[in-house]
């Protein structure tokens, strides 16, 4: 058969070659039956002995992970632990088997009903969660009816996985030497699924419709660019190899410059620092080569539970990672929720767009009290470590002028009980709105530094959703938008001599580099998997070269030109095929 190309959408990069194995499951249906009052005694003992297993395949699933994933990526599956013993899950499946409904479809009427109620939530994050309760739906539907968990042990040579979605759990227990690649129709990029592909190093590509594929046609799926290849011909087969082996014979390079600089070859240097989402992940980020975290999110503290974390709780959580980097710099973001998460003890209104609602640091300076807690924890962490203070969502020079007060009333307070902190600590903001952005001389006169999240400011820029898969193609951090208003954002940091950092996706995307090194940024910080591609690629230039590259690219007109020309000039630099792992 002649070979074919589909184009869908990227999630993990990478190269991958084999044959389709085709996913199949018993659909998650319904049967529309009703049972009498004698057999729902039984079809409820049904259900409690599936809800037991179902649990049990889950803990041995997270053992078997523990050595393969990340901790931010074991916690998606603690999660759903959490989640399989949700009272409005199990509850309200209970509750149906009592009225009469089998316990199959119970399962399945409520697992739809909470799936449905995620998905009608304005917050893209919380829309993604919808496929996390169906995952737990699906392990008690399995269980009930007896099938067996995805078992590839019998593979024999590499396969391209393809499925209309694959679940998270289902993700977190393949083996990146029997799967080369991973092809669905559905799934966006913020995916739990793409987060745990990331992170095992699996290639893989959504938007692809399975009614395009057979089982055991061969394959190439390109995770970078989200090129599916079928039927490839002998030259695309034998290309593609010498690709794999370029990639492969390049992560080993990089293991013999963890320890060098992260400098341009004319002596520039940028610090490469780690993303992280819980204190555990600070180690990865240091052995990855990350001289910093450049982002501790903090919102893991306050979700799941009755009640806010205490002082003592968030000083333990923040001096665990302060301890971990041993006196390199870590960047603490500040409480960063609004109305599309479920927090009960805060009692937020529902909000038509909550993205652009009462949220992050709106909502911090109308609860005090909860944000005096915060800092408090914060600037006592202060003695492990050197700490960063980090306010998200700024738009307004009040909005930090009334944060740092708030800061000084903590510090007081502190002063007057005789407990220590750093005075010198660093306080600083994100950029991730146009308006910031825009005022970013006069907020950089009031900060010690910026840090620039590139995910929000290009979907608060162009108004696109990055996670609706219909105007996801709109989406893209290279618009010509996103990056005036960056190279504004650096030319007010250095009108005042601040440290200049991004902390959003596009710092571990190897065609920034040219931009972030031309605009003079200090800091890049990124998942740590990301961190030694991009020190390879920054040793590679020189920064006078980075600076006429992004005049040029400042003066394009379409986010593909931008694209097109970067890759262009880093080719000439580093060949596409000795990249490897590159996220162009």
């Amino acid at each position: 058969m002649a070979e074919r190309k589909l184009k869908g959408v990227p999630l993990s990069a990478g190269v991958g070659m084999g044959r389709v194995l085709l996913l199949r499951s018993v659909p998650f249906e319904a049967t529309g039956g009703e049972i009498d009052q004698d057999e729902r005694v039984k079809e409820l003992e049904r259900f409690v002995a599936a809800h037991k297993e179902a649990k049990e395949r889950l803990l041995a699933l997270k053992k078997n992970a523990e050595g393969n994933l990340p901790q931010e990526e074991i916690g998606i599956l603690e999660a759903h632990l959490l989640m399989i013993d949700d009272p409005m899950l199990i509850g309200g499946i209970k509750e149906l088997i009592a009225k009469g409904k089998p316990a199959r479809d119970a399962i399945v009427e409520k697992t739809e009903e909470l799936r449905a109620m995620l998905e009608n939530l304005p917050d893209p994050y919380m829309r993604e969660r919808a496929v996390d309760i169906e995952d737990v739906g699906l392990r008690l539907f399995r269980a009930l009816l007896g099938i067996p968990e995805l078992d590839l042990s019998a593979t024999t040579e590499p396969i391209v996985l393809a499925a209309e979605e694959l679940t998270p759990s289902e993700t977190a227990g393949l083996k990146p030497d029997r799967v080369a690649a991973i092809v669905t129709a559905r799934g966006g990029a913020t995916s739990h699924a793409a987060i745990i592909a990331k992170a095992l190093g699996i290639p893989a590509v959504s938007g692809i419709s399975i009614k395009e594929l057979r089982d055991k046609t061969p394959a190439i799926v390109y995770g970078d660019d989200g090129t599916v290849i079928l039927n490839p011909s002998e030259e695309t087969i034998q290309r593609t190899k010498r690709q794999i082996q370029h990639i492969a014979a390049e992560k080993q390079k990089l293991a013999s410059i963890v320890n060098l600089p992260a400098e341009t070859k004319d002596g520039v240097r940028l610090e490469l620092w780690g993303n992280i989402a819980s204190p555990e992940e600070a180690d990865g980020a240091r052995a990855s080569g990350g001289t910093g975290i450049g982002l501790f999110r903090t919102e893991f503290l306050y979700m799941d539970r009755p009640e806010p974390p205490t002082e003592e709780e968030q000083l333990d959580a923040y001096a665990k990672a302060l301890k971990a980097m041993d006196d390199r710099p870590v960047v603490i973001r500040t409480l960063d929720v609004g109305g599309d998460k479920e927090i009960p003890y805060l009692s937020i209104e529902k909000e038509g767009n909550p993205f652009l609602g009462y949220r992050a640091i709106r909502l911090c300076l109308e609860n005090e009290g909860l944000f005096l807690t915060q800092l408090r924890a914060l600037l006592r962490s202060s003695i492990y470590g050197k700490l960063w203070i980090m306010f998200p969502m700024i738009s307004s020079l009040w909005e930090v002028q009334q944060a740092k007060e708030i800061l000084e009333k903590a510090k007081a307070q502190l002063k007057n009980e005789g407990k220590g902190f750093d005075e010198d600590i660093k306080v600083g903001i994100m950029i991730e709105t146009p308006a910031a952005a825009l005022i970013s001389k006069e907020l950089a006169a009031e900060v010690d530094f910026f840090s620039i999240g590139t995910n929000d400011l290009t979907q608060y820029t162009l108004a696109v959703d990055r996670t609706n898969q219909r105007v996801n193609r709109w989406f893209d951090s290279f618009h010509p938008a996103v990056l005036r208003l960056i190279a504004m954002t650096a030319e007010g940091a250095h009108a005042h001599n601040i440290d200049l950092g991004v902390c959003g996706e596009m710092a571990g995307e190897e065609l920034a580099i040219p931009i972030f090194a031309g605009l003079g940024f200090d800091e890049l910080s990124m998942a740590p998997a990301r961190i030694l591609w991009q020190k390879r690629t920054l040793r590679a230039i020189t920064s006078k070269w980075a600076k006429e590259t992004v005049a040029q690219a400042l003066t394009l007109s379409s986010a593909q030109e931008v694209r097109t020309f970067l890759k262009a000039c880093l080719d000439e630099i580093i060949p596409t095929a000795n990249r490897g792992n590159s996220q162009t």
